[in-house]
């Protein structure tokens, strides 16, 4: 299992090379899914920076391929690809989209084939065992009333994204309150977790 998990995705030098470092064969080699929700002209702006990012460190225009969740697609149509880059948006909208897309059950059997998987904010909770941790500083609203929380449950514990020290104490709190042990990120760190091990890149 290869999981780069990060609160606003490539964007710093030592992620990036982080993200290198995890493939498995030639950049230029590597096929690309890239799984969003965007809905305004901002959230595909958005889309456009990443797949621009992609280009700069080898990834090829034509191995690049974005899909919007939003829309009615089945997972089982997207194979042969290397990397999933699942973007952030609102947490509870995008779990339950993966849900009925069929997502989520392709990026269990993705990962388990050690293809590398980067998170991107709620693409990080999305990996957790619950995403409760939407709920706990910036708090997502929960637009669709999602009642059922429970996440992929691919690591054993909880990441709360874009960490700041003004969050500390409602993260402290919210920490005492959870059965899982917590990992903080801010907006220039993120994780590794290859092999077994976990690994911060700060």
């Amino acid at each position: 299992m290869k999981l780069l998990l990060t609160s606003e995705g490539l964007t710093t030098g030592k992620i990036r090379r982080a993200f290198l470092s995890l493939l498995s064969k030639p950049v230029q080699k590597n096929k690309v899914l890239i799984v969003h929700t965007a809905k305004l002209r901002k959230h595909f702006g958005y889309v456009r920076s990443i797949k621009k990012t992609l280009l700069r460190l080898g990834i090829r225009k034509e191995n690049i391929l974005d899909v919007n969740i939003t829309k009615k697609v089945n997972a089982k149509n997207y194979t042969g690809f290397d990397i999933f880059y699942s973007c952030g948006g609102n947490t509870f909208y995008i779990l339950d989209r993966l849900r009925k897309t069929g997502f989520d059950k392709f990026i269990k059997k993705f990962v388990k084939n050690n293809k590398l998987y980067v998170g991107v904010s709620a693409g990080s909770y999305i990996i957790c065992p619950t995403i409760e941790a939407a709920t706990w500083k910036h708090a997502d609203n929960n637009i669709i009333g999602l009642k059922e929380l429970t996440a992929l449950n691919l690591v054993p514990f909880i990441v709360t994204a874009h960490y700041a020290a003004k969050f500390k104490k409602i993260i402290d709190e919210a920490e005492a309150n959870t059965t899982y042990k917590v990992k903080r990120l801010t907006n220039r760190q993120a994780l590794i977790i290859s092999n077994g091990k976990v690994r911060k890149i700060t």
